[in-house]
């Protein structure tokens, strides 16, 4: 695998220049809000100066503003794997330092759910519906049985719109199957990276109006890389700079 930015570090945004580590995978995780081209800009400005090997953006569109970001990357030299949604739909965007393959999703049916996979290494960015009127259900149950035939390296991420059962605080407007997708997820001997590190915090992706908050941003990862994962946290300077409506999410993997 191509040379990996180290994220050996706490403050994320103020690194750049952090010595490159070999063996270490740095991704990262955005819900970008399908962005306007003044956003775009800022948002790009924001990103380069962060340390990333992948990063995996949702609620994408074909819009000038995700275009935008697309092209400014590809004219640097990364690797973008973008499928444009049709127009009345939302999609995930990959942007990697090193090349890759399409992966073993990458024909799961929607622009909301992308794939791609470097030697043995599998990486899934997705973004599920916010409603249960756009098909929630179905889509879960759909990847659910997908999932189910994931590599042994394997990293599953995205803004997922969905909580874990025991989030504080407890909402009940969930569904008792949307909290299901996530125990299935667990199932499949899949592991929430955030909760491996931080088994009792609470901290939250999304802020409501008012001011209820939501761990709707995941990654999990398969058994095999559990004793690999280095760090898994939030990254709230986005959202507080306006960015975006929400917060990233930091994996890094030590190989």
């Amino acid at each position: 695998m191509a040379k990996a930015v180290d994220l050996f570090l706490n403050d994320f945004s103020k690194h750049k220049d952090k010595a490159v580590s070999a063996d270490t995978l740095g991704c990262f995780c955005w819900n970008v809000r399908n962005p306007s081209i003044k956003t775009a800009i800022r948002q790009v400005l924001w990103l380069k100066e962060q340390p990333f090997d992948i990063l995996a953006l949702t609620e994408t569109k074909d819009s000038e503003g995700c275009n935008y970001v697309e092209n400014y990357f590809k004219a640097r030299g990364f690797h973008v794997l973008f499928p444009k949604p049709p127009e009345d739909e939302y999609g995930a965007m990959v942007i990697s330092r090193f090349p890759f393959e399409k992966g073993f999703l990458f024909d799961f049916g929607s622009s909301r759910v992308n794939s791609v996979r470097s030697q043995d290494f599998e990486f899934v960015n997705a973004y599920i519906p916010n409603n249960r009127e756009s098909g929630k259900k179905e889509f879960l149950n759909k990847l659910a049985n997908s999932l189910k035939s994931a590599p042994k390296q394997f990293v599953f991420c995205g803004d997922l719109n969905i909580i874990e059962p025991d989030h504080v605080p407890h909402y009940s407007k969930f569904e008792a199957w949307e909290y299901d997708f996530y125990r299935t997820v667990l199932d499949m001997q899949l592991h929430d990276a955030f909760r491996i590190i931080n088994p009792k915090a609470n901290e939250y992706s999304w802020i409501g109006r008012t001011g209820d908050g939501y761990r709707y941003d995941h990654c999990f990862v398969s058994e095999d890389l559990v004793s690999k994962i280095h760090e898994c946290y939030y990254v709230h300077e986005p959202r507080l700079k306006r960015l975006s409506d929400h917060s990233g999410l930091v994996l890094s993997i030590k190989f």
